[in-house]
């Protein structure tokens, strides 16, 4: 009852203020208000680029910064507590456990096939039988959850299919350059792929925390850069013209690297390339920093004499990121830069480990030095670079520390 009168008190106020704002005012304090089927006021501020800063529609500056969590690529209602099936107690744990460590933006990979056919517990598909919602609205309650912790979501897609239908790390979405079975059986050509971010806008534009990653790391030869570059501005100028005003995020290739002797590398000169526009300028372009791919520097040749091949001291790193040009996009461009990945390898043993877990460190400071925003890798368990141990406490990994630490 005291949320319907506190919801029923902003409403007369902002009626109020419409004899006193101008329509633009009020469409902004509007949007803003987003109320929820827990009988919870949410007051989630849209997001907007305003030269290299990210700013809330209060104009404050807003660091992006979180971690990646890709499971929805798998299932399509996610995996959490361990679990498959969805299950909102076990979706509050883990964002509550992310936001005890500071954590303001989540990163989910996507399938396009789970939110084209809407794919849940009904649909007949392989990935039926582990989920208990149809996509759509596993993402829409996760999005609103998110909310109600002050938490943004970016949705990336990731593959065309699921993991449970042959689903594979696309480098483009759409036919010659798909690599997941049976793929253009979802998407047939560019223009399927710019109709399915179309679909994504026209039931995500009311949701003020949500961002549009159109695809994670694509990559390939220059006839598949030019095929992105065209594809990625038909889908910033369809998303606008459904009326979605979110953050557009955009990305070319794996990462960067750098050589430290030798100065060259692999940055974010492509930038100027693709040279994209958006009537709103809502673009924030996207990279990835691991160490293990050489995005802390390279000893090229000077591996006996450094003790390793990879970068790990801060001058080291910081000149790994000059020569990326990481500094560059927003000192030169007047641009923000997202690091859309940026992990700790805790395969290593022994003292590379150690040199692994100090890069880390040096690379989140320099990050936060430069005004960057970014998204670790991963919050799991498993795998090669895991930030916790797993529910039900979410207790960090040395690297998963580093990242509280950092936050």
């Amino acid at each position: 009852m005291q949320n319907a009168k506190i919801y029923s008190m902003l409403v007369s106020l902002i009626a109020l203020a419409g004899t006193l704002l101008s329509s633009s005012v009020i469409s902004s304090l509007t949007n803003s208000a987003t109320i929820t089927s827990s009988g919870k006021i949410v007051t989630t501020s849209p997001l907007h680029i305003d030269g290299r800063y990210i700013k809330n529609s209060f104009n404050r500056t807003i660091m992006l910064r979180g971690v990646n969590k890709v499971e929805f690529a798998d299932d399509p209602d996610g995996i959490w507590m361990s679990n498959t099936m969805w299950n909102d107690g076990n979706v509050a744990a883990e964002l509550d456990a992310m936001k005890s460590w500071g954590i303001n933006v989540i990163r989910c990979h996507m399938s396009v096939e789970t939110w084209k056919f809407n794919i849940g517990p009904n649909s007949g598909h392989p990935a039926s039988p582990y989920c208990t919602l149809p996509a759509r609205e596993a993402i829409k309650r996760l999005i609103v959850m998110a909310a109600e912790r002050g938490m943004y979501v970016i949705l990336d897609g990731y593959t065309v299919r699921s993991y449970w239908s042959g689903g594979n790390q696309d480098p483009l979405p759409y036919p010659p350059y798909q690599t997941s079975a049976r793929a253009s059986e979802v998407i047939a050509s560019e223009a399927e792929f710019v109709d399915w971010w179309v679909s994504v806008a026209k039931e995500l534009k009311v949701y003020p925390n949500v961002l549009f990653e159109l695809w994670n790391e694509p990559h390939g030869d220059e006839a598949a850069q030019a095929s992105w570059k065209r594809v990625a501005q038909q889908c910033i100028n369809a998303i606008r013209s459904e009326g979605a005003q979110q953050i557009i995020i955009l990305q070319w290739g794996y990462g960067v690297w750098a050589g430290l002797a030798s100065g060259d590398g692999e940055g974010m000169e492509w930038i100027l390339d693709f040279n994209l526009t958006d009537p709103l300028g809502n673009i924030l372009y996207s990279t990835h920093v691991y160490r293990i791919y050489g995005g802390c520097g390279l000893w090229q040749y000077l591996e006996s004499e450094k003790g390793t091949p990879f970068g790990y001291l801060y001058d080291d790193v910081k000149m790994a990121f000059q020569i990326e040009k990481l500094d560059w996009v927003g000192d030169v461009l007047n641009k923000p830069l997202f690091i859309g990945e940026t992990g700790c390898d805790l395969m290593w043993t022994g003292d590379e480990l150690q040199r692994e877990l100090i890069a880390w460190n040096n690379t989140l400071k320099i990050f936060n030095e430069w005004g960057l925003h970014y998204a670790a890798f991963w919050w799991r368990e498993i795998g090669t670079f895991p930030l916790h141990y797993g529910p039900p406490n979410f207790s960090p990994t040395n690297s998963g520390q580093i990242l509280k630490d950092n936050l």
